[in-house]
């Protein structure tokens, strides 16, 4: 007999999860604030532990929350090209076509979002902070490099982004 979804949430499940990215952003940003107070590479992040802090937790929700939605959209549009499926059920749930759109949806918005500040999705792949911190290095050099496009790509950027 299977469990029902409602189950699962009262065995505390999702907590343990959000507990799990919590203490990962903690570890990140403690780590973070070593590297900008003691290595004059990142000295230049000393000012802004707000934005560094912002820019850890929306890597981390890139990394636990959207590379997953993306997969699941991913595994969805296989299926469904395979066995021409409408629905896949995984337990008591049930991905469905509109489900997989609603999704795609909101990839496409945080996608959006994410390049209209110069961030590229490859600047959440990393496995250290120092490179974390690198990548945001060279995003904000990127700033100064729109001022000198001939093309005006990315005009503006330095106005919207927050360092």
């Amino acid at each position: 007999m299977s469990t029902p979804i409602i189950n699962i949430f009262t065995y505390g499940l999702p907590f343990k999860l959000a507990n799990q990215i919590y203490k990962e952003f903690q570890n990140r940003v403690k780590e973070a604030n070593f590297l900008v107070e003691n290595s004059a590479r990142f000295k230049f992040l000393s000012d802004y532990n707000e934005t560094l802090e912002l820019l850890i937790a929306l890597s981390i929700f890139h990394k636990r929350v959207v590379s997953n939605l993306d997969g699941a959209v991913k595994f969805y549009g296989t299926v469904n090209s395979i066995s021409k499926a409408d629905t896949i059920s995984m337990g008591s749930y049930d991905l469905t076509f509109e489900e997989k759109n609603k999704i795609l949806a909101l990839l496409i918005n945080y996608r959006t979002l994410i390049k209209k500040f110069g961030i590229s999705e490859n600047d959440f792949d990393y496995t250290e902070t120092k490179e974390f911190l690198s990548n945001i290095k060279r995003v904000k050099s990127f700033d100064d490099y729109d001022e000198r496009n001939d093309k005006g790509i990315g005009k503006n950027i330095e106005d919207d982004l927050p360092f």
